[in-house]
């Protein structure tokens, strides 16, 4: 097992494009697996089987690549699919997260994405952690969204919806 933090990060496009075709090689030759850190999309959609999509330390989602690239995704996921379009489609608006980012060291209660999510539903989400919902095939997403309304896109932050189930 390697680990690779943001190997990609800061090289030109050809020498990235040559360091991920040799990953991707000896992970085919050798059968090393990855632990692969980074913020760029594409990159991770290139060399990955599964994803996991952490915020401030909580798995949000996690699932086989094609999953999680096609939804449907946590709130978290859809913003940052969003702001890379070539690695979401470029079908979807640009999802722009306001709200106060917390503090790694002293982190909110419930669901740990509350206080910037766009799809909040209120109260359930600042006091209950979500379950890791099933979203089929291997995918799971911590929300408390059912998985079926998360794949239908949001208009506008639902702050007084009622808790589902």
């Amino acid at each position: 097992m390697v680990v690779c933090d943001e190997p990609t990060s800061a090289l030109d496009v050809s020498v990235q494009s040559a360091i991920l075709n040799l990953l991707v090689d000896l992970q085919a030759e050798q059968q090393v697996s990855y632990i692969f850190i980074s913020h760029d999309l594409n990159v991770v959609h290139y060399v990955s089987d599964r994803i996991a999509v952490l915020y401030l330390g909580r798995l949000l989602e996690i699932g086989p690549s094609e999953a999680v690239f096609s939804g449907p995704h946590h709130p978290y996921t859809a913003a940052l699919l969003s702001a890379n379009p070539a690695a979401g489609g470029g079908a979807a608006a640009r999802i722009r997260l306001t709200g106060e980012l917390p503090s790694a060291l002293n982190l909110p209660t419930g669901c740990v994405f509350h206080t910037r999510c766009p799809r909040k539903l209120g109260s359930i989400c600042e006091l209950e952690e979500p379950p890791l919902l099933d979203a089929g095939g291997g995918h799971g997403i911590r929300c408390h969204i059912p998985a079926a309304e998360l794949a239908a896109p949001a208009v506008a932050p639902n702050l007084s919806a009622p808790p589902p189930g």
